[in-house]
């Protein structure tokens, strides 16, 4: 573990590290094929973070609204002892009136210091054993867990919001608070999906506490609870159980894919050179999508780079996959205008008459014709 803790320090050339958190994790499943941010991310760094160090730009940050709507919705479920968290249990029927046990682990381990995060995350293996070991006065809620995650042979800490079970289930599922509004069948697919796969970043960390206990890590099952606020107010709304099967298998597989380990994340990185250096973050391979401005700080410099090299993706994913016959904005408009060399195949024969039908008819609307 030292030598791996070294070779990250080398890695991130003096920059120090930070906690990438289940929700850093999480973003590397929603661009899987971006070696430049899983790099970054297994680096124990964060684009936020490499915006800042590295380019010297302030990033884009939440809207002073938005945060303070989730600090305050979240500071809402979790204070007095989560006892409004727990009223939206009780009231689903998912927690019996006598399943009231609550253990907060911020409260016994308050502050950010390295000693304060190391007594968090032994509070909460000793919660975890006391379920694992069958112990009635196991807590049926654990708020503020903090549990261990190991990534390519280094071990990340990640502090989810919570964690719950009843009395006869047989390990916990990991709870998400969101203050995304409950619009049912409106509210964003895409937030659902993310907030879904952050707290399978969780199962995973308890799949491996089971592991390391030589127990079935598939008691942590591959369920989810997500909490969501009812539209113009704080009233919890909760959705428990909720399947994260694909959530997880997506998660497995992003992290599978290279760079897989420490080894291959140097190769990326020429020799006595580190991720201090902009030059090496520019030249790492990236895989920019129009989502990336969602979930990662360096977004624009990625843009910027597709756009340097005719990525159709700059005008966006249908685009993109419209004038994929061609692989670049400059091919595409060599087929349209007829220049350069001849259709090297019949897709690109047939993309050159859609451009040209298509330019036609944006002439006559242009002249009203």
């Amino acid at each position: 573990m030292i030598l791996a803790n070294a070779r990250l320090a080398r890695l991130r050339g003096g920059i120090a590290a930070v906690e990438v958190g289940a929700r850093g994790i999480e973003s590397v499943a929603r661009n899987a094929s971006c070696t430049r941010l899983r790099a970054i991310v297994l680096t124990g760094l964060t684009p936020t973070e490499v915006i800042k160090r590295v380019f010297h730009i302030e990033p884009d940050s939440m809207s002073p609204f938005a945060m303070s709507l989730s600090q305050a919705y979240e500071r809402r479920l979790l204070e007095n002892g989560g006892t409004s968290l727990l009223t939206a249990y009780r009231e689903k029927g998912r927690l019996a009136p006598n399943e009231v046990k609550i253990s907060s682990v911020a409260d016994h381990a308050p502050g950010s210091g390295v000693l304060a995060r190391q007594r968090r995350e032994q509070e909460t293996q000793r919660l975890l054993d006391m379920k694992h070991s069958g112990n009635t006065l196991a807590p049926n809620l654990i708020l503020k867990p903090r549990l261990p995650l190991e990534l390519v042979g280094v071990t990340h800490a990640i502090e989810l919001d919570y964690m719950v079970a009843s009395d006869d289930e047989p390990f916990y599922r990991v709870g998400v608070i969101k203050s995304y509004a409950d619009r049912g069948g409106k509210t964003d697919k895409a937030d659902v999906r993310a907030a879904c796969r952050e707290a399978a970043v969780g199962t995973l960390a308890l799949r491996q506490y089971l592991a390391s206990r030589g127990a079935d890590p598939g008691r942590a099952g591959d369920r989810i609870d997500m909490v969501l606020r009812a539209p113009g107010s704080f009233v919890p709304r909760l959705f428990a159980s909720m399947r994260a099967e694909s959530e997880l298998a997506s998660l497995m597989r992003a992290l599978s894919v290279a760079p897989a380990d420490l080894d291959e994340v140097e190769q990326l990185v020429p020799a006595g050179a580190s991720f201090a250096d902009p030059h090496v973050i520019d030249q790492i391979p990236n895989n920019y999508q129009s989502s990336c401005k969602e979930h990662c700080a360096l977004w624009g410099r990625c843009r910027a780079q597709a756009l340097a090299a005719g990525l159709p993706i700059v005008l966006g994913n249908a685009a993109a996959e419209q004038l994929a016959a061609a692989g670049s904005t400059t091919r595409a408009l060599d087929l349209l205008d007829g220049r350069g060399r001849p259709p090297d195949n019949r897709a690109e024969a047939a993309l050159a008459k859609e451009l040209r039908a298509a330019g036609l008819l944006l002439d006559r609307i242009a002249n009203g014709c």
